[in-house]
Parts: C-alpha cells; structure tokens; sequence
C-alpha cells in the first residue's frame, strides 16, 4: 500500500470538485483531486447543456437557492477570465442571452408569468410577439407566439470547462487523479486517510466530499449520511447547420447552440436510480417538443445521446459546510444547478476550509440538516 500525502483532498473531480480544488490552488493550497474515473466521463456537467440561468427559474426556485445563483452568475465572468487565463483553454463563455418561447397557446401563461415576475422586480428581460421573437430567430416554428428576452441568461460548455479547471488545477501545482474511487475516509492521528483506487492511501488535513450523485456512497465514519439519490437526466446533441443565434428554451425544453455546430436538446427528469439505458420514448419526446419550436432540426444528424445523473437531495437543495468538527466538508447535491453555482461553492468553500469562518449564505445549505437521518440507499459500489 503506498501514501501519499496532501494538505486538501477532494473527493470528485465533477464541476464541483475541480471548481474548489482551482480556487483552494489559485489560495496556495496543496491539493489533490481524486476522481473515480476518467475527468467528464461519469461528471453530471459533463451531460449538462451549460444554462446559466439564475432568474430564468427564479420564480419557483427556493429564495436562498436563487440569492445563491444570482452571486454565483455575478461572478461568472471573472471565474471563466481566471480559469481560461491560468489553463489557455476556451471555455465557450457565451453571453448572447436566453429567448423563452410559447411554442403553442398551453405556454402563455408560463410567459405571462414569467415576464411579471421579471418586471417585479427589475430584471433585464423584453416581452416579444411571435414576429418580433421570429425577428431574433428565424429558425422559429411559425406556431411560437410570444417571447421573453432574458438578456442575463448565458450559456458554457461544461465539458470544456471542466477539462479548463483541471489544466487550471495543475497549472498551480494541484494534482488530479483519475481512475481513484474513494472508498473510505479515516479520521486518524490528527489526519484524514483517503482509500481509494486499489488500495492506495492519501493523507489530508483537510477533505472535500465533492462525488455529485455517488457522495453518499462514500464511507466516512459517524459524520451524518446524506439522503442522497440521483435523479437522471437524458440529452441529445444533434451535429449541422447552425439553426439559433442563442439559448431557446420554452416550458417543455431547451435548444442550446454552440459555435462548433452541436445543437444541445434536452433533457428528461426521472427517478430510475443510476439506470443508464437510454429509452427511446424519452428520445421521441425530446426531439418532439424540440422540433415543436425549431422544425429545421429534423435535418440535422443525431450524433450524441447522454444519460447523467444530477446529485438530489430530500429538500433540492445543495449541502455545503462542515460534516464534522475536525476538517471533513462536503460541497453536493447541487441538482439541476451544478454548472451555475459551482464559482460561488468554490468561493465560499475555500473561505470555509482556509479560514474557519462559514459565510451567512451557506446557512440554508448545512448539511447537518440532515443528521439523524438513515443512510439512504446507493448504487453497488462506493465513490464515483
């Protein structure tokens, strides 16, 4: 058994892991990444369409939940200027903004309801008719008959950005590992021993529970479980013709185009555990409700299709902050806002590990919530 030794050990390299374990090396800290498999093989971001939408939701999301999003999407664009400084990789940064649609007369209200709350409280958003929405995307379906402008609403790639955040990580000493599952943390003489891979072990002062949807899996000692599942999540990439100028999205799904060509469909919501067999009735579904607002999809090629697993807790809400008394935290359960809130997790993490000192937002967060409650069940198998 060989050991290795680290100031900080991060348990995930998802958009969550490598976010800390960048601001805990861009801090000075030595940091080691312990990723189970490949970095953007097994990661929720790695599946996810990259909206950045904090108000686009704001109306149903909880208010914590949105305060959080909204910090998190203020600092966006210093996050990615560091990130792409320090690694030199793009991160498809794109600030074009968001079109909300009503693709038939049943979607509305959701506008309706949508623009009132906007104007409520003074966001950048632009009522549009269906000819003015047609207007700033002509590749519409001439049924859309009205539009929101979300100007805000922006849009990364994920899996650039999480290849981004481990070049970042490196580049400023950290270490990342991949093909290293966590299987077990140990409190011991005043450190922490990490398991992982085929029996290797790493010492830490420090550890972040970071695994997305595979956390709770991860044995560390009599800190409370997290009632942990994953809610799975399908998507499509379609390869062609650039059809859209910006993110299109209306009450049933959402169209993302990037400047490779990819057009990003999706996705689906389900609880089927860690299943990972596409069905084709979500793939009819999506492109159905897909071809509803942009009918020129039909001629492009079906290149991708994704199965991911968003981290759900009990209550949607992320757990962020100590698991114990020592130097074990956790930064999960991020659901369907991984790739949003992971520069302000990073942030207010690394103030927590470095200081001490826990900020006010990550009160509503606490995973000690949760203490007391069973372990929940998980996937054969520990880590990610």
């Amino acid at each position: 058994m060989t050991t290795a030794r680290a100031g900080v050990c991060i348990a995930g390299g998802g958009i969550i892991g490598l976010a800390i374990a960048a601001e805990m090396t861009r801090r000075g800290h030595d940091v080691t990444v312990l990723e189970a498999h490949g970095i953007g093989e097994q990661a929720a971001a790695s599946v996810a369409a990259g909206m950045l939408a904090p108000k686009g939701e704001a109306n149903v999301a909880h208010p914590a939940l949105t305060e959080l999003a909204v910090a998190s999407h203020r600092g966006y664009p210093d996050f990615v200027a560091d990130i792409e400084a320090v690694s030199g990789e793009p991160v498809g940064f794109d600030r074009s903004g968001t079109l909300f649609v009503a693709a038939h007369r049943d979607h509305v209200p959701a506008i309706k309801q949508l623009d009132a709350f906007h104007r409520d409280r003074g966001l950048n958003a632009d009522r549009l008719s269906g000819p003015e929405a047609r207007e700033l995307e002509p590749a519409l379906a001439p049924a859309v008959s009205a539009g929101l402008l979300l100007h805000d609403d922006w849009q990364v790639d994920p899996r650039l950005l999480l290849h981004a955040l481990t070049a970042a990580v490196r580049q400023r000493g950290g270490t990342v590992l991949e093909q290293a599952p966590v299987r077990r943390i140990e409190r011991r003489n005043g450190e922490y021993l990490v398991t992982h891979g085929d029996a290797a072990t790493l010492e830490a002062s420090a550890v972040v529970l970071a695994a997305g949807a595979w956390s709770a899996g991860i044995v560390h000692g009599e800190a409370p479980h997290l009632p942990m599942r994953p809610v799975r999540g399908e998507v499509l990439r379609l390869r062609g013709e650039r059809l859209l100028s910006r993110v299109v999205r209306s009450p049933d799904g959402y169209l993302v185009p990037r400047a490779t060509g990819e057009t990003v469909i999706g996705a689906t919501s389900e609880e089927r555990g860690f299943e990972t067999a596409l069905l084709a009735g979500s793939v009819l579904d999506l492109l159905r409700d897909a071809y509803r607002v942009v009918p020129g999809i039909y001629d492009l090629e079906l290149h991708e299709t994704n199965v991911g697993f968003r981290p759900a807790l009990r209550d949607h809400l992320p757990a962020m902050g100590r698991l114990d008394n020592d130097g074990l935290f956790v930064a999960t359960g991020h659901y369907r806002n991984g790739v949003e809130l992971a520069p302000i997790t990073a942030q207010l993490m690394a103030e927590l590990i470095t200081t001490g000192r826990a900020d006010p937002m990550l009160e509503a967060f606490s995973p000690l919530r949760f203490a007391g409650h069973a372990p929940a069940p998980t996937a054969s198998g520990t880590g990610r």
